[in-house]
């Protein structure tokens, strides 16, 4: 190699590391400057450390947002890396880089693209750290287009190469990933949870820059959950970083959210302030992108608030073309909400009709809870849909802000299904008195839902009781026929309990001669229980072509028998219970989606007996006395005791059965008392118990050493220090469980 050659490698060598250190310190305008003054020195350069310089430099450019001269300069530095070395880590990095830039251009799908090709070739080339870094980047894109599942398996694949290089400042981002992810599918307080524990670990490593971020993805999971006064303090210590640190499109962010939060106050001059300068920012980044896209929702939706609803819609559909661009299907679905309230006030209702049902639809399908509540919410309080579906929709609605943990919703959902449910011309149902009723209970959550029901008792909706066997499903159906039609049938039909080949027949009967061997006509289910309430237990058992006569039952209100053309009106109100996950079943093709939401409007989950256990008292005297072993006494305390404290997987009817055996042992001995008769039974259950706490506790302990031992590097003294025993007993516990000595 000559002088003259080996000098110009050793000074772009040096050109390198300058650029590099320049955009570590995140310099970026003092790097382009340099690129430039070199830029000459390149011309006609084919080597890996020139395509190094062209790669830090698309860098630089991009986070100047210069896209244009960003991508010429990334694509030259891939064609040239690629020649030159092929598919190495350095080609993964120009593709990583590559991806970025589409990133903040908001062209998801190239980005997407260009972080899978850097995945695959780090994986090829057994980099597992940098494999899990282009997960964690191709999952933000997920998160944008509103592939949450996607998203969120990516993120958890890049926890598994983190854990594997014990890498915990890349675990502290990906905490925050999961938080961020969490929040938009509405388990709000898993991701206050995840990204506070981001906060901390980015504090321990002085991350300014994650910090920033992190500060800001709690202030908007506070807005969300409406802790205004914490959503402050977050947002503001946000700021002091992104301050300090230059970060142009957190900036932007932070103008967005602290909007927000300013239209949830109702500070609306601020709103207006706020959202404009984050708009105008967000446009100069770029026109199409999210940071302009998103304060534009929030501007329209300051209008229908200010009554402006023309200027509203105008606005919705600015930020409704960007987003279809960029293909966010929750931000899409968020503004046919707003799109459909305006709809409604400028008097245009089967428009307004048509765009709550896309809205639905679509926040449904990426399952992007608080977006979905704010719009059954929304859909409940318009006047374009019968009292019924409305009071169905304000249901979901205080059901999804209830999963999401938003009290104030919940409560504000309350009172309009009070309203909505109320006697003609009362305005608001009166309180519920539970104990007038005797519905046995002492339970919160059930009086809830008994409360509930008896809001409902003069609505025809459909009604779903989920929960596990033996949690009184049955009995609360019959407890809602007691109060909403107690004239009237009650027919309870368990769907797993009839064979495929006789349950439409069953269901929906049939005329004389509709079939070999009807040879006379038979009643079904349904018309047997009109005017009154029809049970389908076990509702996820029936059978897909059944499922779909039944949802065209709940459509019409009209039932056809088999063999005939003449229809029969229908006045029975349907109360589905199952123990299944209706929602995994449509997911898997087992149960109907349209069946699914149109029974699922009005849901209730009936906590397990484990979950209630002040009833417990009042189910053992109830039984007790049903089956004779007591008359007008109560149970002994002792014998409550030990009932009180079983888990009772089976629920109410195992706890039943448990009293039906006692009863029977009774009459069989010759002496003893109930007390001495239940203690074999429940000897066997703690036996039983204690094993499996032993193997629970024993795996738990397992966990602790291996991750002792990660963390210590297999420094067997540290993983003890840290785990504070003695070495020995360290030791010890790892020959106890087979531990290998190294672990990989």
């Amino acid at each position: 190699m000559s002088k003259a050659l080996n000098a110009d490698i050793t000074y772009r060598v040096s050109c390198v590391k300058y650029l590099d250190d320049l955009m570590a310190s995140r310099d970026f305008a003092g790097a382009v400057g340099y690129f430039e003054s070199i830029h000459d020195d390149l011309i006609g350069q084919t080597d890996i450390h020139s395509g190094t310089l062209l790669r830090l430099a698309a860098k630089a450019y991009s986070s100047s947002n210069r896209f244009p001269k960003a991508l010429q300069l990334i694509r030259t530095a891939i064609d040239m890396i690629s020649r030159l070395a092929g598919d190495t880590d350095a080609l993964a990095e120009c593709y990583m880089v590559l991806g970025d830039i589409f990133r903040d251009m908001s062209k998801f799908g190239d980005a997407e693209k260009a972080y899978r090709d850097a995945e695959s070739i780090y994986r090829r080339g057994g980099n597992i750290a940098d494999t899990g870094r282009a997960l964690n980047s191709t999952a933000g894109i997920l998160f944008w287009k509103g592939d949450l599942d996607g998203s969120l398996n990516c993120l958890l694949e890049a926890v598994e190469a983190a854990k594997s290089e014990n890498n915990k400042k890349r675990l502290a981002y990906l905490f925050g990933n999961i938080g961020r992810i969490y929040t938009l599918i509405g388990k709000l307080k898993s991701a206050e949870d995840h990204i506070r524990m981001n906060i901390r670990l980015s504090g321990e490593f002085d991350d300014q820059v994650e910090l920033g971020k992190a500060y800001l993805s709690l202030g908007y999971v506070q807005v969300q959950m409406m802790q205004y006064e914490a959503a402050h303090q977050s947002l503001d210590a946000a700021l002091d970083i992104i301050r300090s640190n230059r970060m142009d499109r957190q900036k932007i962010i932070y103008l967005t959210y602290a909007g927000e939060l300013a239209l949830k106050e109702g500070r609306f001059d601020d709103a207006d302030r706020l959202l404009g300068e984050a708009y105008t920012r967000g446009g100069k980044v770029a026109d199409n992108s999210f940071l302009a896209a998103r304060p534009l929702r929030h501007l329209a939706e300051l209008y229908t608030i200010r009554g402006n609803y023309r200027k509203a819609l105008t606005i919705a559909n600015r930020s409704l073309a960007i987003f279809r661009k960029l293909d966010d299907a929750v931000e899409i679905g968020a503004l046919y909400r707003i799109q459909a309230v305006c709809h409604e006030k400028l008097g245009r209702n089967d428009e307004a009709k048509k765009t709550f049902h896309s809205a639905i639809s679509l926040l449904e399908e990426h399952k992007a809870r608080f977006e979905l509540a704010d719009c059954m919410a929304a859909a409940g309080k318009s006047t374009v849909f019968r009292q019924g579906r409305r009071t169905m929709y304000l249901y979901r609605a205080e059901e999804l802000y209830r999963a999401c943990g938003i009290k104030p919703k919940v409560d504000e959902m309350q009172r309009c299904i009070g309203e909505c449910v109320a006697p003609a011309g009362t305005g608001t149902m009166p309180p519920v008195d539970i104990d007038a009723d005797k519905f046995p209970t002492c339970n919160n959550e059930m009086k809830r839902i008994v409360s509930h029901l008896r809001l409902l008792r003069n609505s025809d909706l459909p009604i779903l009781l989920v929960g596990e066997t033996g949690t009184g499903k049955d009995f609360l159906a019959k407890y809602f026929h007691s109060i909403a039609r107690p004239d009237q049938p009650y027919i309870s039909v368990n769907c797993a309990a009839i064979p495929d080949t006789l349950i439409e027949s069953e269901l929906f009967g049939y005329e004389r001669g509709a079939f070999t061997g009807a040879d006379t006509c038979k009643t079904g289910l349904f018309q047997a229980a009109n005017h009154g309430v029809l049970l389908l237990d076990e509702v996820g058992e029936l059978p897909l072509m059944v499922q779909a006569k039944l949802l065209n039952i709940l459509e019409t209100r009209k039932l056809r028998p088999l063999g005939t053309s003449n229809e029969i009106n229908l006045d029975v109100i349907i109360v589905a219970a199952t123990n299944c996950n209706l929602e995994e079943m449509v997911e898997k093709g087992a149960f109907r989606r349209d069946l699914y939401y149109r029974l699922a409007g009005i849901t209730f989950e009936l906590p397990p007996l484990r979950q209630r256990k002040e009833d417990i008292p009042f189910l053992l005297e109830l039984f007790m006395k049903q089956y004779g072993l007591l008359n007008d006494e109560k149970p002994e305390p002792e014998l409550v005791r030990l009932f009180v404290a079983q888990d009772w997987p089976g629920n109410i009817r195992q706890l039943q059965n448990e009293v039906k055996q006692l009863a029977v042992l009774s009459s069989m001995a010759q002496d003893g008392s109930i007390l001495e008769l239940s203690r074999p039974m429940f000897e066997k259950a703690d036996d039983e118990r204690a094993n499996s706490l032993y193997a629970r506790v024993e795996e738990f302990e397992k966990k602790l050493l291996v991750e002792a031992l990660i963390s210590s590097g297999g420094n067997k003294s540290e993983a003890a220090r840290i785990l504070d025993i003695h070495e020995s007993t360290f030791r010890a516990k790892m020959k106890r469980y087979g531990l290998p000595e190294v672990l990989n």
